[in-house]
């Protein structure tokens, strides 16, 4: 008997049909892999799963967990059912936790609000699952709050979040779409696991055909809110039967995508000597006082002008902290930073507005990072004001409509807010705000990796025309190492604090000499290996 039945589902919002006759089973210990690009509706229809649809949503068809209707319970029982029942791995974990709360209350809230137990017991059991997912108390104590993690741990507290209860059904949207290589395989061995053992039933969302590859049983391909494809998943990426499933296949390779050979010798842009950022650590007895921890130890590194760097590490190396110093977010403890032969980070120093200009980031979360009060057209011009002389208002608008047909989204856009678009179209929302001001170098913190595999071309592709076009340089930030090798000149490899290899990335990816960086390369998955085809094959 399957745990998850779902027949003829369909979803209309104002009259237009988002979901339409999405129908599928899931058995105990199996894992279905719902693929598509952004937009397609995978988000939907994990959230019409769990009957959480946004206002306004009307659906049709059913719905059954074992032998329960979903459609025919109270609010108040389907809240008895989510977490319990159904557990659920949001997209963005940023979103998706209690900023107000540390995570390990946040863990034991979900134990408590299911089970009558004391709050010992509780947080027991959520420092347990905290544990399971990566999140050794040792390390990081469930007393930290979520902005105190990276974007890789507080994927992992939400994945605890859901699996703490052991659910009979897993919806994980995006489970490791955050995570660097390493850390995915051990969050990919815990739900194989538990499905096996636990005999959960996990359906896995994803645009990463690689990850779904290797740890599903059976796919299902999205498309326009249908699903044009199902079948066992060797089949499947072996043979795929529909012409959009071909067409995943095949912008799962970067569509090609190279960057041509940069510039010799260019004018060095920002130079990085020595950086270290402490924060205070655990006390050394009852009255004892704080050790610091380093979370940045003596990194060194030079950007030129319009080159491409890339940056890799696993969650929590520091990838995040170094890039908050490198855009003077944040200052170092010891070292120093220069941008454009000036200083540019230091202790009880603010950067110039015209250096500010020259650098901008598109961060990890955007969600996150844009105002969710604010159009797109406000949030797109916002950065203009950092310049030292105002725009004209009709100056102000041909830029913002530059900056956001640069990144592929309509004028129809600009009048919108952030929710009203999907994460995908976010991201490249948070990209044009970048452009915007014509910075000389551009900061990507895992810029692409909430993107399918056909939007991640475009906008590599977008950042390739630019690159020649403006020599604008890129630092750029990632998990994927397929996106660095095709994408940058150079490769820097961060482990604990620290740039642990360097050097032009062709040879650090073909022959690794640091233990961590053949570790990364060793884990990271293989569609053609998963398939036994070559991954742009038909």
């Amino acid at each position: 008997m399957a745990l998850l039945t779902v027949r003829d589902l369909s979803v209309e919002i104002g009259g237009v049909r988002v979901l339409d006759g999405i129908s599928f089973e899931l058995a105990a210990g199996e894992v279905l892999g719902l693929v598509g690009e952004s937009g397609s509706g995978k988000s939907l229809t994990a959230l019409a799963l769990s009957r959480l649809l946004p206002p306004g949503a009307t659906s049709t068809g059913e719905v059954r967990l074992e032998d329960r209707d979903l459609g025919t319970l109270s609010e108040r029982e389907l809240c008895g059912v989510r977490g319990r029942g159904i557990g659920m791995v949001f997209q963005e974990p940023a979103t998706a936790l209690n900023p107000l709360l540390r995570i390990g209350a946040q863990v034991a809230e979900t134990v408590r609000a299911h089970r009558r137990v004391s709050r010992r017991d509780a947080l027991l059991a959520a420092a347990g699952a905290l544990a399971r997912v990566g999140l050794d108390p040792g390390s990081i104590p469930g007393e930290r709050f979520p902005h105190e993690l990276s974007g890789g741990q507080r994927q992992r507290v939400a994945l605890a979040l859901a699996t703490v209860l052991a659910p009979r059904v897993l919806i994980a949207d995006e489970p490791t779409t955050a995570l660097d290589v390493a850390t995915q395989a051990q969050i990919l061995a815990l739900l194989k696991t538990l499905a096996a053992t636990e005999g959960m039933a996990i359906l896995l969302i994803s645009h990463d055909l690689a990850v779904v590859g290797q740890f599903a049983d059976r796919l299902a391909i999205l498309n326009g809110g249908r699903i044009v494809e199902t079948g066992p998943t060797r089949a499947v990426l072996g043979a795929p039967a529909d012409g959009y499933t071909r067409r995943l296949k095949r912008d799962f390779g970067l569509g090609g995508v190279t960057l041509a050979p940069g510039p010799g010798a260019p004018r060095p842009l920002l130079l990085a000597q020595d950086l270290v950022r402490e924060y205070p650590g655990a006390r050394t007895g009852l009255l004892g006082r704080r050790l610091p921890k380093r979370a940045i130890d003596g990194v060194s590194l030079t950007l030129a002008e319009g080159e491409r760097v890339g940056l890799v590490g696993e969650s929590g190396s520091g990838k995040s902290t170094l890039v908050r110093l490198l855009l003077a977010l944040d200052a170092p403890s010891a070292g120093s930073l220069e941008l454009d032969g000036r200083r540019f980070a230091a202790r009880g120093a603010a950067p110039a507005r015209s250096q500010r200009r020259l650098v901008q980031a598109v961060f990890q979360d955007p969600f996150g990072s844009l105002n969710p009060r604010f159009t797109v057209r406000r949030i797109i011009a916002e950065p203009l004001g950092l310049l030292e002389a105002p725009l004209a208002p009709a100056e102000q608008a041909r830029r913002v409509g530059r900056a956001l047909a640069d990144v592929g989204l309509g004028a129809d856009a600009l009048a919108r807010y952030p929710h009203e678009f999907s994460g995908g179209e976010r991201q490249r929302i948070a990209l044009a705000r970048a452009l915007v001001i014509e910075p000389k170098l551009l900061i990507l913190d895992e810029a692409v990796s909430g993107l399918d595999a056909s939007l991640r071309s475009q906008i590599l592709e977008l950042l390739a025309g630019l690159n020649a076009s403006r020599g604008l340089g890129y630092l750029i930030v990632s998990h994927d190492l397929g996106v660095v090798r095709a994408t940058t000149e150079r490769l820097l490899v961060m482990h604990a604090g620290r740039i642990v290899e360097a050097g032009p990335t062709a040879e650090v990816l073909g022959a690794p000499r640091h233990p961590y960086t053949q570790a990364l390369i060793a884990a990271t998955p293989d569609l053609g290996r998963i398939a036994g085809v070559s991954p742009t094959g038909a």
